[in-house]
C-alpha cells in the first residue's frame, strides 16, 4: 500500500482521483514538510475519502524544539485531529539526538486514542534500535524511516532489522526516494508491505517581461518555481505496486 506525501489541495485532489488509500498532509515540502494550515486540512477532509496523517512540524531544520515550540505542536496536533485528521506525524529529539520522551509522553497523554507516527526525525537519532524500543514504550503506532540512510533502498537492510526487532509492536514504514523503479526491491528487501513516497515534480513558469529578478520559488530552482505531485510518476508507482509479484495471491492447490 502507498502513503502519498502531499503538499497542497491540488495534490489532495490528485490523490483522491488516483484512489490513493492514505496521504500525509504537509505544507512546504521543499523544506521537508511543515504543519498544514487548518483550512487546508478541512478542505482535504471534504475532498478526500482516504486516511489523512497530518504533519506537525513548526519549522525547517532540526528536531530539537523549545518549550514554546512544543506547546505549539501539542496544540496543533489536537486541532488537526479535531478538524478531521486520522493521525499525526511528529518527532521530538533531545540535544544528544535521543528521543525526547517527555514531549512524546505529553503528546500521548493529551491524545490517548490518536494514531501517532514518529516521522524521519527517527533517522537523525543517535541509536536507531534504542529509539525504536522507546517509541514502542511511548505508544507510537508507526515509524516513518529510511533506516538512517539517504534513501529507503540504501537503508533496506537496516529497515529489515528494525522490522524484525519491532515484531509487530509498531509498524516500520519505509520512506525516502521510493519510486516505481525501486519500490518492488524495497518491499522485497525490507519485508514491509507499505511505503511512503513523495513523487514530486518542479514546475517552472515561463519567463515574463515583468520579471524583476525577485525569487519566490524553491531554492536552487527558478524564481517562481513550485512543486507538485507528478501525475505520471504517481501512476507509475501505483501500477508498480499493483503489479508487484509480492502483491500476487498465492497459487491455490488446484
Amino acid at each position: 500500500m502507498l502513503e502519498l506525501c502531499v503538499g497542497g489541495i491540488d495534490d489532495v485532489l490528485l490523490a483522491q482521483q488516483a484512489a490513493v488509500p492514505r496521504i500525509e498532509l504537509n505544507s512546504a515540502i521543499a523544506l521537508g514538510g511543515l504543519t498544514p494550515s487548518l483550512p487546508l486540512l478541512q478542505h482535504a477532509r471534504t475532498a478526500y475519502d482516504g486516511t489523512i496523517i497530518a504533519m506537525v512540524r513548526p519549522r525547517e531544520g532540526d528536531f530539537l524544539y523549545s518549550a514554546a515550540e512544543i506547546r505549539l505542536m501539542l496544540q496543533e496536533a489536537e486541532t488537526l485531529l479535531q478538524a478531521g485528521a486520522d493521525g499525526i506525524a511528529i518527532g521530538f529529539l533531545n540535544p544528544d539526538r535521543t528521543i525526547n520522551s517527555t514531549a512524546c509522553q505529553q503528546l500521548r497523554q493529551q491524545l490517548p486514542a490518536a494514531h501517532l507516527v514518529f516521522h524521519r526525525a527517527f533517522d537523525v537519532s543517535s541509536d536507531l534500535p534504542l529509539a525504536l524500543n522507546q517509541l514502542i514504550d511511548l505508544g507510537f503506532q508507526t515509524v516513518l524511516t529510511s533506516g538512517g540512510c539517504h534513501t529507503a533502498l540504501a537503508g533496506a537492510s537496516v529497515l529489515r532489522a528494525l522490522r524484525q526487532q519491532a515484531a509487530g509492536r509498531i509498524q516500520i514504514l519505509p520512506g525516502g526516494g521510493i519510486r516505481a523503479a525501486n519500490v518492488h526491491e524495497v518491499l522485497q528487501l525490507t519485508g514491509c508491505h507499505e511505503v511512503h513516497a513523495a513523487v514530486r515534480e518542479i514546475c517552472e513558469p515561463p519567463p515574463s517581461p515583468y520579471d524583476r529578478n525577485l525569487h519566490f520559488g524553491i531554492p536552487g530552482h527558478g524564481p517562481l518555481s513550485y512543486g507538485r505531485t507528478s501525475h505520471a510518476s504517481l501512476t507509475d508507482l501505483l501500477n508498480a505496486l499493483k503489479n508487484s509479484p509480492l502483491n500476487t495471491p498465492r497459487n491455490s492447490s488446484r
